[in-house]
């Protein structure tokens, strides 16, 4: 029996609730803030705008737009300080589990729920994270267990215990009618950042595939009818996965970023925790949010109930995002990069960035030129109707000149020939600001 000696998950997603820091506060959320020291010992890894955008620190003074970065939790650890006063988990959270069909037999999965945290950033994108420790179970209820919590909206009413389901309640009052199934917008699955710690002195190939894709043990060499061919395995494994050393290897997919550690993993773990995931892992997943709902945005047929952002409002975040947000390195260190190039790969991030951004640029591009085509046509009226104005206006002095100086009396026939001439300039001009003018700009 294959066992995880050592398991932490966090299951992300784009929260479905109303958020009201004050109101959080009251309901026994805590602010989280970046010590100064903390913060100086991120920026020796990251740069400081990326610091920035995905954190918050008491004293740092950031650009205006990045003031709305917060991070609220509700955490279920008891922290205390060891003898050089830094924090040391005394607990790590409250035992819960959730409940699972294992050849026609209902069995009982325990976990350990750690916290519950919310991340707020600009453009009304706020992140819900559900943070559990399963460590020390069998692999093959592991795989099955994350693969129903990630399809949660499906699941979660019917799998979760009563203790579990009080602990996620601090959530669910946030959420419509209070029902924990309605947690991710648009009814997307959850994703998830699972570190595991194998038996093995290296990651084994196959074990990251079947952790990584939520499929049973020792699928991949089988041969029954959800066995996974081969093609496809080594497809995934050569451009899904990263690994710089020999103790670790990940597998980056579109619902799930695996982290697979050797039996001497365990010092690495706190980076994977508290750098990795919130530095990396989440900043993708704020640009996946974006992309996918300005996508949405884009395309939607509104009705007497909804407002849609114009295109110049979607443009302008955009832009804002390009800026702060839509760039690949952040890290002075090769490692951080690598990881973020396989997350953003696994999840598609750059496709979606690039289409958001090639459409909403080329609409507005567009919409732009026909603005200025209306108001050069509106332009050109205007100018014809002040030319037309003008000629007949010299005709008539011009007839009375002629009267005047001759007859005292208006001469017919040369009222009649100014009046053609008169006609004929309108025409000409006419022919230019419609006719010449027009294979001028071609």
């Amino acid at each position: 029996m294959a066992v995880a000696i050592y398991s932490h998950a966090f299951l992300v997603g784009s929260f479905n609730g109303i958020v009201v820091p004050q109101d959080l506060i009251n309901e026994g959320w805590k602010l989280m803030k970046l010590s100064e020291d903390d913060y100086n010992d991120r920026l020796s890894i990251y740069y400081k705008s990326h610091v920035d955008a995905m954190t918050e620190t008491e004293g740092v003074i950031k650009p205006i737009f990045l003031n709305e970065v917060h991070h609220y939790q509700y955490s279920y650890q008891k922290i205390t300080k060891d003898d050089q006063g830094r924090d040391k988990i005394a607990v790590l959270g409250n035992p819960v589990s959730i409940l699972l069909m294992v050849d026609e037999t209902q069995i009982t999965y325990p976990f350990t729920i750690c916290n519950l945290d919310l991340y707020i950033f600009p453009h009304d994108i706020v992140l819900v994270s559900i943070e559990f420790d399963d460590s020390k179970v069998d692999l093959n209820l592991l795989t099955l267990a994350h693969n129903k919590l990630v399809n949660w909206e499906t699941n979660i009413n019917e799998i979760a215990d009563d203790q579990l389901k009080e602990y996620l309640s601090p959530l669910a009052k946030l959420l419509p009618d209070k029902d924990l199934s309605k947690l991710v917008q648009e009814g997307n699955n959850l994703k998830i950042f699972q570190i595991v710690q194998g038996e093995d002195e290296k990651p084994n190939d196959e074990r990251l595939f079947e952790i990584g894709t939520f499929s049973p043990i020792n699928s991949v060499k089988g041969k029954t009818e959800n066995s996974f061919s081969e093609e496809y395995f080594n497809r995934l494994m050569t451009e899904n996965s990263v690994s710089t050393y020999y103790n670790w290897k990940g597998l980056a997919l579109v619902d799930s970023f695996t982290v697979l550690g050797g039996i001497d993993f365990n010092k690495k773990i706190w980076q994977w925790i508290n750098l990795y995931y919130p530095l990396v892992y989440l900043r993708c997943i704020v640009e996946k949010v974006f992309c996918f709902s300005r996508n949405n945005e884009y395309r939607l047929e509104v009705n007497d109930n909804e407002k849609k952002k114009t295109l110049k409002e979607l443009s302008e975040e955009i832009a804002d995002m390009e800026k702060y947000y839509f760039y690949n390195n952040f890290s002075y260190n090769f490692q951080p990069n690598l990881v973020y190039e396989a997350i953003a790969k696994g999840l598609g991030i750059k496709a979606e960035r690039e289409e958001l951004s090639k459409q909403i640029k080329e609409r507005t591009k567009q919409d732009s030129e026909k603005i200025r085509e209306t108001e050069a046509y509106r332009r050109d009226w205007i100018t014809i109707g002040l030319s037309i104005f003008a000629v007949f206006s010299i005709a008539w002095d011009l007839c009375s000149i002629i009267k005047d100086a001759y007859t005292g009396s208006y001469d017919h026939d040369t009222a009649f020939y100014i009046l053609w001439i008169a006609i004929g300039v309108i025409s000409a001009l006419a022919a230019y600001m419609f006719v010449i003018k027009k294979y001028a700009k071609q």
